[in-house]
């Protein structure tokens, strides 16, 4: 995630916090909670198109929260004067919203957990088709490619930051299911300011099987 400065983040967050809202309200009345990739899909596309047009030169006015979102982000990045510069607070809101609206939901009390593979899945499926539409509706130019890489790289970043971490757990709850694969991880114990952790090591299976 591109760390955006303290100064650009309450703007958009105070926007981010909004759409996860309703993100959240909508999928409660529909009772349609593991749908959250269908609104994460919803949400990111009428995002990037809204910044495409306004990119483009329209003069158009936000109707949504996921089009205020999108004018913010356009807003919040003028100022630095970089054509294209936008790509960073685009991450910055994309990568709190994913992790809003699941924070969400567990805080209304509709899910107990605000991470499962199910959930991460979703949101995976819903960062990788955005990318892939971007890829076909969109121009090869900065606009096109930036939106497509900036939601290609979200989905790099989400799997590194929070399912890499979320798998360690796993492991040690319920064991490994890599038993037979020639090369393995291990996970070692370790402690980060006084909280207990793993690191993951790279090491050679002894006996492969064959």
């Amino acid at each position: 995630m591109p760390y955006i400065s303290a100064a650009n983040r309450p703007a958009i967050d105070e926007k981010v916090v909004a759409l996860a809202d309703e993100i959240a309200v909508v999928m409660i009345h529909e009772r349609h909670t593991a749908e959250i990739s269908t609104h994460y899909r919803r949400a990111f596309m009428e995002i990037a198109d809204f910044i495409a047009m306004l990119e483009s030169g329209a003069a158009v006015k936000p109707t949504s929260k996921s089009q205020q979102l999108a004018e913010t982000i356009l807003e919040t990045a003028r100022p630095g004067g970089v054509k294209g510069g936008w790509t960073g607070e685009l991450n910055y809101a994309i990568t709190m919203l994913i992790q809003l609206v699941p924070y969400d939901m567990r805080l209304r009390k509709i899910w107990d957990e605000s991470l499962r593979y199910w959930i991460y899945a979703q949101t995976v499926g819903a960062l990788t088709r955005t990318a892939y539409d971007l890829h076909v509706r969109t121009a090869d130019d900065y606009i096109g490619n930036g939106l497509t890489g900036v939601f290609e790289d979200i989905k790099d970043e989400y799997k590194r930051r929070v399912n890499t971490a979320y798998e360690a757990a796993q492991i040690l709850k319920s064991g490994d299911c890599y038993d037979f694969a020639p090369f393995r991880t291990r996970l070692v114990a370790t402690t980060v300011d006084g909280v207990a952790g793993y690191q993951e090591v790279m090491l050679p299976r002894q006996n492969p099987a064959p």
